[in-house]
């Protein structure tokens, strides 16, 4: 019992497997290949390395950036451990169900106000076309007694217009001065 308590407080043991084992030897094997292109192409000893290499190099190189890829992509996590403690998974997973909880109400509750708001907003418009139409009904009987009123005047000033120009005729007929008609 007592050493299952002690035990519970330690992270697991990480044996090196064959998942830490390859990038490492990628790796060593980019950096070797690097070190033999590197002593070819300077001639380093003057072993003749570089024509020697020359026809294999075509299939060198793109071998070489394979495993430098390869060993960057397939190394090791970063910081100290290395293994993940199914607290902390646990931790992760109860923060995400939360956060997504948060997330949809929050959603929810903003289509719930938008949808009041475009309730009241449709209510508002149909309120205020109503309002509009009031006016614009005032303003065409205002313009139809003003219309209306012109008329009148139009006939009043047409029968005044006949009249003098009755009189008109019919003084010059008699050989009477005519008066100008005076502008009422």
């Amino acid at each position: 019992m007592a050493a299952k308590k002690a035990e519970k407080g330690k992270a697991p043991d990480t044996k090196p497997g064959m998942a830490t084992l390859v990038p490492k030897l990628l790796g060593a094997t980019s950096v070797v290949l690097a070190a033999v292109f590197f002593a070819s192409m300077y001639d380093v000893g003057h072993i003749g390395l570089h024509h020697t290499l020359k026809g294999v190099a075509i299939g060198l190189v793109p071998f070489w950036a394979v495993l430098a890829i390869a060993a960057v992509f397939m190394g090791g996590k970063s910081g100290a451990g290395g293994s993940v403690d199914s607290a902390q998974v646990t931790a992760l997973q109860e923060f995400q169900s939360k956060a997504t909880s948060q997330i949809i109400a929050l959603q929810n509750q903003l289509d719930s106000l938008g949808g009041q708001t475009n309730e009241s907003l449709k209510e508002r418009i149909q309120e205020l076309e109503a309002e509009l139409e009031v006016i614009h009904q005032a303003e065409r009987e205002k313009v139809e007694g003003e219309i209306e009123t012109l008329r009148q005047r139009n006939e009043e000033l047409e029968e005044q217009i006949k009249k003098w120009a009755f009189e008109a005729v019919e003084k010059s007929v008699n050989g009477k001065p005519v008066e100008p008609m005076k502008a009422a």
